[in-house]
Formats: C-alpha cells, sequence, structure tokens
C-alpha cells in the first residue's frame, strides 16, 4: 500500500483540525442571473481535511507524511485531551456519529429518541484454540480484515453478523461451482464483447490485461450454498432485481454487475458485506415497509470496520479494495450523504491510479467499468463543488479512444456493445470539460468574453453528440411505438409521454437512458449561460425540462423498463422542477414523481427538500412529499431519519456541505422577480 494510506485513519468529525465550508458556498456555480467569471479567488481543495466513512470517528486522511512522525510526535500542555474510541457503542449511535454512554439494554440516545438500541456480540475469546488462530488461510488472503489479526480483534461489529456472513465463506484456492445460482440472469451474446474484438483493436496500451486474467475475473458465478441464509436470500434479490441504473450507470455490456462484482464478493469479506447491504438495503425499501435500518445498516457497518482494519495494517491494496470502496460510496449517494461520498471517492481515485494506468484500465471488462463507476462520481462531485475532476483528461480521452477503436471492428454480435461504449464514454470527456469550465470560472480563471466563449463550443459539442449517434445506437427498428399498455393522458399530467422517438425497446434501452444523460448535462450547462437574453434561456430550459418529464413518465409507466431506471433519473427530475411553472398542477405532479423515487430508496437530503418546499409553496415537503404521509412507510420513514441525521452531524463538523444547493433557488428567484 502507498504511503498515502498510512494516516487514512483519524477523526472524520474534524476534532483538531479547521472546519471546511462547502465548496459551493465558497464558490457557488451560477444560475441564470449570476456572473460567473471573477466570482472568486482559488478555493482550497477539500479533500485536503475531510476524506472519510460515515459512521465513524476516525478521518481518512491521505498524505506522506512520513510513518515515523505520527508516533514521535509529543503531546504540549495545549493539546486537547481526546478520548480514546470505542467500538462498544450501539450500532445507532455509531451510524449517527455520536457518543453512545453505553446504558444497556437501551442506552441514553436511544432511548429518548425511541430509535433501535441494538448492541454488538462481545468479540470472541483470543485464546489460542480461538478463530484467530488462522486456520483459514485461504480467507485471510482474501479478506481485508481476516479473523486472524489479534490486533484489530476490537474492530469486530459482532461475532453474530460475521457469522451470519461468513457462514462458511470460500478460501482462496477453493473451485467456484460455475453453475449459474438459481434465476441468475445471463447477458445475451448480442450485447456481450467477444475475444476476437476485444484483441484485434489497433489502439495501442501498456500493461494489457486480458478479461481472463484470474486475479481480475475470479468467475462468472458463486456457489451461493456455501453462505448463511441471509446472503444467500439478499444475493439473490440481488442478482433478480439490482441492475446496472441502480449504479446510474446506464449500460453494462459485460455483465459486471451480476458475474464480475458478486464473483469479487465471494472472495472479499468487506466487498460481500458491502454488496449485500446495498442489497438488503433496496430489499427492505421495497418489501418489508415495517423492517428496521438495522437489517442493511449491520452489513454497511460491517463492511466499513473490515475495510478501515485491513486500510490500518498497511496491506497491499487490491481490486476488492476499490470495488469496496466505490459499492460504500453507492450507499451514501443513496443516503444523500455528499460529504462521505466524497471521502469515498477520495479512496477510490488514490486506488484506481495506483492499481490501473489509463492505458492498461481499458483493456478489460473490469478496469473499464471501474473508469466509468468511479468517473461518474468525480465528474458529479465536480460540477456540484465548482472544482476540477481528480482523474486527468487522459483517463477520459484513452477510455473513449479504446472504444471507438473496438467498435469500428466490431462484428454484428458486438456492434451496440463498443458503439454505446463509445458514445457514453465521449458524453462522460464532454461532462469532464464542462466541470473544468466551472472551476477555471468560479476561481476568476477566466475573463467574461472566454468563459462565453468556452460555454458556447460545450453547448455545441453536447448538441453534436446528441444528433450524432451512431445509427446502431439510434435504431429506429427498437423504437417501441405500440402505448395501448398504458394509462390514458388524464388532466393531472403536465406531458404527454406517449410520443414516439423517445423509448427504446431491449437490448437498446440505454439509449433511453442516454437521452436523460444528455437532458441532465444541457440543463446545467445552459443555467449557467452567460447570455443576456433571458427570456429565450428561459424558454429553452423549459423546453428541455418537459423533454425530461416526458422521459421520466414513459420510462415509469412502461412495464418494460428495467428495474432502477426511476432511481437514475432522480437527480435531473429535481433540477427540471426549476424552470417549468410553480403552479398547484406542475407542483403536484413533481411532487409525486420525488415521493416516487424516495420510495425506491433515493433519499432526499433535507436541504433540497425544504428548498423544493418553497418553490412548490408547500413547506410540508422538508417532511414528506404527499399529504397524510402517503406512501411514507415506518422503514422509509425510519431511513430518512437516519440520513437526516447523519448528514446533520456532518453540517456541525464541516459548517456546511457539498449538498447545500440554496444559490440555486436564490438566484433562480432573483431573476424570476
Amino acid at each position: 500500500m502507498s504511503d498515502h494510506y498510512h494516516h487514512f485513519l483519524a477523526s472524520m468529525s474534524g476534532v483538531g483540525g479547521t472546519p471546511v465550508a462547502s465548496p459551493q458556498d465558497l464558490h457557488p456555480p451560477p444560475f441564470p442571473g449570476a456572473q460567473l467569471p471573477g466570482t472568486g479567488g482559488h478555493m482550497q481543495t477539500p479533500y485536503q481535511n475531510f476524506s472519510y466513512f460515515g459512521g465513524y470517528s476516525e478521518p481518512m486522511m491521505y498524505n506522506n507524511q512520513p510513518k515515523s512522525s505520527h508516533k514521535t510526535r509529543r503531546k504540549s500542555s495545549v493539546d486537547p485531551v481526546k478520548h480514546r474510541r470505542t467500538r462498544s457503542g450501539c450500532f445507532m449511535c455509531r451510524s449517527r456519529r455520536v457518543k453512545c454512554d453505553e446504558t444497556r439494554p437501551v442506552c441514553d440516545r436511544c432511548r429518548k429518541g425511541h430509535r433501535e438500541c441494538i448492541y454488538p456480540d462481545p468479540p470472541p475469546s483470543k485464546g489460542p484454540g480461538s478463530q484467530g488462530s488462522g486456520s483459514k488461510d485461504g480467507l485471510q488472503q482474501a479478506s481485508p480484515a481476516s479473523s486472524g489479526d489479534t490486533e484489530d480483534h476490537d474492530d469486530n461489529i459482532g461475532a453474530r453478523i460475521k457469522r451470519d456472513v461468513l457462514h462458511d465463506l470460500p478460501e482462496d484456492d477453493e473451485e467456484y461451482d460455475l453453475e449459474p445460482p438459481p434465476k441468475l440472469g445471463s447477458i445475451s451474446s448480442k450485447d456481450s464483447p467477444t475475444e476476437s474484438t476485444e484483441t484485434s483493436s489497433s489502439h495501442t496500451a501498456t500493461a494489457r490485461v486480458t478479461p481472463e486474467r484470474p486475479s481480475l475475473f475470479p468467475g462468472a458465478s458463486v456457489d451461493w450454498s456455501k453462505f448463511s441464509p441471509d446472503v444467500q436470500r439478499y444475493m439473490q434479490h440481488y442478482h433478480e432485481n439490482i441492475t446496472s441504473h441502480h449504479y446510474c450507470i446506464p449500460h453494462d455490456g459485460d455483465d459486471f454487475f451480476h458475474t464480475i462484482l458478486p464473483g469479487f464478493a465471494a472472495r472479499n469479506e468487506a466487498l460481500l458485506n458491502a454488496v449485500v447491504g446495498f442489497s438488503a438495503y433496496h430489499y427492505n425499501i421495497e418489501n418489508n415497509p415495517n423492517g428496521k435500518v438495522q437489517e442493511f445498516l449491520q452489513y454497511y457497518n460491517r463492511s466499513v470496520t473490515l475495510l478501515i482494519s485491513f486500510l490500518r495494517r498497511r496491506e497491499k491494496p487490491d481490486v476488492a479494495t476499490l470495488l469496496t470502496i466505490l459499492q460504500l460510496a453507492t450507499i451514501e449517494e443513496y443516503l444523500g450523504d455528499w460529504i462521505n461520498l466524497m471521502g469515498h471517492q477520495k479512496a477510490a481515485y488514490e486506488l484506481l491510479t495506483e492499481l490501473f494506468t489509463p492505458q492498461s484500465a481499458v483493456q478489460s471488462p473490469l478496469g473499464r467499468l471501474v473508469v466509468h463507476w468511479y468517473s461518474r462520481f468525480d465528474v458529479f462531485v465536480a460540477i456540484r463543488g465548482s472544482f476540477p475532476t481528480m482523474l486527468p483528461t487522459q483517463w477520459f480521452t484513452e477510455y473513449r479512444d479504446y472504444c471507438q477503436a473496438q467498435a469500428a471492428l466490431a462484428d454484428k454480435m458486438t456492434e451496440y456493445h463498443w458503439h454505446t461504449e463509445a458514445e457514453l464514454a465521449t458524453f462522460r470527456y464532454i461532462s469532464r470539460d464542462i466541470s473544468t469550465l466551472v472551476a477555471r470560472g468560479s476561481r476568476g480563471q477566466l475573463t467574461p468574453e472566454e468563459f462565453a466563449s468556452d460555454h458556447s463550443q460545450l453547448v455545441n459539442r453536447l448538441d453534436t453528440w446528441r444528433s450524432s449517434w451512431h445509427p446502431v445506437v439510434a435504431d429506429p427498428d427498437y423504437l417501441v411505438t405500440d402505448f395501448t399498455y398504458g394509462p390514458p393522458v388524464n388532466a393531472d399530467d403536465i406531458v404527454n409521454p406517449y410520443t414516439p422517438g423517445i423509448l427504446y425497446n431491449h437490448p437498446k434501452f440505454a439509449t433511453t437512458m442516454m437521452s436523460m444523460l444528455y437532458l441532465s448535462c444541457i440543463l446545467m450547462l445552459k443555467c449557467q449561460s452567460p447570455t443576456k437574453e433571458r427570456q429565450q434561456l428561459y424558454r429553452e430550459l423549459a423546453g428541455h425540462s418537459y423533454e425530461v418529464c416526458q422521459v421520466f413518465e414513459l420510462i415509469a409507466r412502461w412495464p418494460g423498463s428495467p428495474k432502477g431506471s426511476i432511481i437514475a433519473q432522480d437527480p435531473v427530475i429535481s433540477m427540471a422542477a426549476l424552470f417549468l411553472p410553480p403552479d398547484t398542477k406542475h407542483t403536484t405532479w413533481f411532487r409525486r414523481k420525488l415521493a416516487m423515487c424516495e420510495m425506491a430508496g433515493n433519499i432526499h437530503p433535507i436541504v433540497i427538500r425544504t428548498k423544493l418546499g418553497e418553490l412548490f409553496n408547500a413547506p410540508y415537503c422538508a417532511h414528506w412529499w404527499l399529504p397524510n404521509d402517503e406512501g411514507f412507510t415506518p422503514i422509509l420513514q425510519a431511513t430518512r431519519n437516519l440520513a437526516d441525521e447523519r448528514n446533520a452531524a456532518a453540517i456541525d463538523a464541516q459548517q456546511e456541505n457539498l449538498r447545500e444547493v440554496h444559490h440555486v433557488f436564490a438566484k433562480l428567484k432573483v431573476d424570476q422577480d
């Protein structure tokens, strides 16, 4: 492991450090009426001060400080005395980032808040006959935190959870049952790249990694009968119900989320807990309205604990660790916790650039998906925070060039896969340039004339990208034209979704989602336009927003829409609400769609709920989108409460955070006035 990880653990609450203000508050990205260039000076990168994991009061900081400096530093008489971190508090207090008084059976905080109070089981004995003797060498090699690490035994959340997950975790040298699990869908050959096209590309690369390399591709499927019943149930739910759309990735032609990711999870305890926790979250939100947050929180906590233990031991990082961090970041996104997501993003960047190069990453399905997964977080956070992406340009261009080279060589079986990958790679490259424009403008590095010129060029590039999709991607033969399945349009609808030319049937549904990617980016870009023709700009923004509503409604009504496709549209539907009339008909429609997204598990932070409630003239939205708590199940309420408490703790620690979007509404209101 590199030196960047030697001091990864510290206080996530920022004790002893200077709180960092929100990037958006320091240099808020402008919206209609705002002047972008010259809004402020250079902004300190937030990654220097908060890179951490949710629910744990230790910072995850990356620096090059020598290892000995931490141990030799002497405390001065003015140094604050910090209490020793304990792992004996209840699960709820840990996840809320508050100190537990450890009163049993119910701690004082849980008693006052009427919360579920569960304590971890005591750690197993460390005697010679205990599991710590390391009887499973293979498990120790595969897992970030094996039970043989006596120094970190206190990191265990509890023996009960460990027994649940590791009912019989296969060892590294144990062969997998390559028969697919029950109801495990397999990718069609039409969308799967072949080895011939994979290896025949003229695109040059270094350190080429083939998809068949065992260390990167551990197996297409796993014999899940070796695991505990709970893990089997949640992994079956994962295979049957979780898609790439739950990760906001519109195309998974290599079936990464059904084959590669579970294969790694079966060999790595921290990743297994993260994936099981993600599946348990969706399972309980969808199927257990009266369930407890502990059903999925226990796996999340366990995954984080194992990851912390692994990083503390400074073992050589591997791909499974990178996947664990990305999976945890996805969970943070669902909870609306962008502060902690950025901490995971920093960790993922360090591992990604250590394990791969721009050239080697594109050579395998694993490498390409990891870059796609990470770069989505990188670009989105950068645009929202007005700072450049961490990933250099070469990572985006290398990916695009490789996919374009493969698309040129593809046959009928693989052409849609490669052309779609190439189009998505081009989109990410444009998005990266948008984040650079916003960052340079917010730091005063561009004159108004330079910003206007660059902005116009990016609008043209984005429009050209949308209008020039390869015919294989935008194939009219796959457009859905039969809309007899859906309910008729009524007076409550603000759009007519049954319009040909929007929805693409399988296996080209990803093209539909690409349309929404374009709309989300063009809205984000145009609302920062420096043009003085404000009324024309508002008409364009309203037109794009109605398109967003049309696509959203059509996907929501179509029986063939993949699971998770509604969740992937949540951010853009929230943005579209800003540019349409705030009358009762429109606001009611938006409230119902936002409730639909949240009932699917995508929690909206209270800041966004409050500001949208003000826009809708419905203050009750801060509590729930619909009157009389319609659809607001107990499990959703408990999850929302947990997310709000986590977010409040992050705000207290950092003063403000990336979820503060009040500048959007304030500037919009000024313009409209």
